[in-house]
């Protein structure tokens, strides 16, 4: 290649070739790869067109269309008669180019606005991953559905009634309508109790949900370890004093699916009880255990009324009704309906009346046939990921709907990267971490169905392969 077009220009479309899709988008991929790296700065002019290409053996055209591509990403901009230019990023973007949360984002961006779509996997979410297993009901919204002005300041009365009802009798919390404010979702419904609380610290385990680490970053996060029996409550315990909140998602830990034991939920509570710290916690997938046991997991709050609990339907139906809640004590109540009436007043009417005929209709024997095929599912990625990447090594979830899984790298986030372009999107270590270090895992979903896992896992083989061979020349 030409040493005129620039050290980041050769070192960026260092094989280029390698790279999988039509040539545009490979170039594309090369240059948006660059900016990601800081290898490039904004303001900086990309090469000429016609150069780059002769330099590269493609038609000017080629090099038009990946022009293209990065300026409708909006990476790039073309000015008239003077070049391309990198953009700058916007002021009040606060995220770091290298932020591996906007990485992800961006990859599962691309997803979204290529032609070839639907061959794309994501295992990056730890959601179901279509409508399918919903159980029948109707869907229908009527006008004598929208009685009124529907602006109910803690939720719609009917969705507040169904969810009361769900954690009474299925998660075991007994819980009245008065007691709950519908949110949209579980990340508005912890930001606004952190809102309320406003803490100058708080513990949480970690790795940790992606959600949680974006939600927690202005709250100075103190991380304590978690193994397959949950949260360490010990380093809990030593740390509690002066620390005012405490995290936890027990009934299963997002991102490796553990559930609390018995001994530390005595611990936990006990700790909270003597130090005078609050106790968050986390039930997004509680009822989701995959274990054989058929104990059911009883919530913190279950035990102790200053427990504030704090959940959403994403897990159990679709992340996309944006549907969670907050059950908190009564002196917090309208502190967090003036925090939530003055912001994100949570989701519609309609996505809150679907929500409450799907809690209607999800009866004992659909929940039991839910946890049966994810434990399916669960079981056939381990399985596929032990025969085909021996070299990883995966937890196994007992709780979820995602694995997290070890690789023998420093860091997973060029992993990650790579196996974007081999077709599949995974959620690296850097996303679920608050402590920076569990950067060598990553998170898999397993929610979607065998024939895609079996792909999935297809496609991961022959990255890890180009990744090993990468890594061996020092690449």
């Amino acid at each position: 290649m030409d040493h005129d077009l620039g050290w980041w220009v050769r070192i960026a479309l260092d094989g280029w070739r390698c790279r999988t899709g039509p040539h545009y988008r490979r170039i594309a991929e090369g240059i948006a790869d660059a900016v990601e790296r800081r290898l490039v700065d904004a303001e900086d002019r990309l090469p000429a067109e016609r150069p780059l290409a002769d330099a590269l053996g493609v038609s000017r055209g080629t090099l038009v269309r990946a022009y293209g591509e990065l300026a409708d990403a909006g990476l790039v901009e073309r000015r008239q008669g003077a070049g391309t230019f990198v953009r700058p990023r916007p002021a009040s973007t606060r995220a770091p180019v290298e932020d591996a949360a906007s990485a992800l984002l961006r990859r599962r961006l691309a997803r979204d606005g290529s032609a070839g779509r639907e061959e794309i996997i994501d295992l990056s979410l730890s959601v179901p991953a279509g409508v399918d297993h919903l159980p029948p009901f109707d869907g229908g919204i009527l006008p004598r559905d929208l009685r009124g002005h529907g602006l109910h300041p803690a939720g719609l009365p009917a969705l507040r009634a169904a969810l009361a009802t769900h954690l009474t009798t299925r998660l075991h919390l007994p819980t009245t309508a008065d007691q709950l404010i519908v949110t949209s979702g579980a990340r508005h419904a912890l930001s606004l109790v952190l809102a309320a609380l406003a803490p100058s610290g708080m513990i949480t385990g970690c790795p940790t949900g992606p959600g949680l680490v974006s939600a927690v970053r202005g709250n100075r996060p103190v991380a304590v370890p978690v193994d397959p029996f949950g949260i360490d409550a010990q380093a809990v315990r030593r740390l509690a004093v002066g620390t005012p909140v405490v995290y936890v998602d027990s009934a299963a830990h997002d991102p490796t699916g553990a559930v609390l034991s018995a001994s530390r939920r005595d611990s936990l509570l006990a700790t909270v009880r003597r130090g005078g710290a609050l106790l968050v916690e986390d039930l997004a997938r509680a009822g989701l255990e995959l274990g054989e046991e058929g104990e059911p997991v009883i919530p913190l709050a279950a035990r102790d009324d200053s427990v504030i609990a704090v959940g959403s339907l994403s897990a159990m139906f679709c992340a996309g009704l944006r549907v969670g809640w907050i059950r908190a004590p009564e002196r917090l109540r309208d502190v967090l309906l003036l925090l939530r009436s003055g912001g994100d007043p949570g989701p519609g009417v309609p996505a809150e009346l679907i929500a409450a005929r799907l809690l209607g209709a999800a009866g004992p024997a659909w929940q039991d046939g839910l946890r049966d095929s994810l434990r399916d599912r669960r079981d056939l990625l381990l399985a596929l990921l032990e025969r085909r990447l021996p070299a990883w090594r995966a937890e196994i979830p007992r709780a979820g709907l995602s694995a997290w899984v070890s690789l023998p790298v420093v860091d997973s986030e060029s992993f990650a990267h790579l196996a974007a372009r081999y077709g599949v999107i995974v959620a690296p270590g850097a996303t679920a971490c608050v402590d920076g270090r569990h950067h060598h895992g990553i998170r898999l979903s397993f929610a979607e169905s065998p024939r895609t896992l079996e792909s999935a896992v297809d496609r991961l083989t022959a990255a890890w392969e180009e990744h090993s061979r990468r890594l061996a020349v020092g690449r």
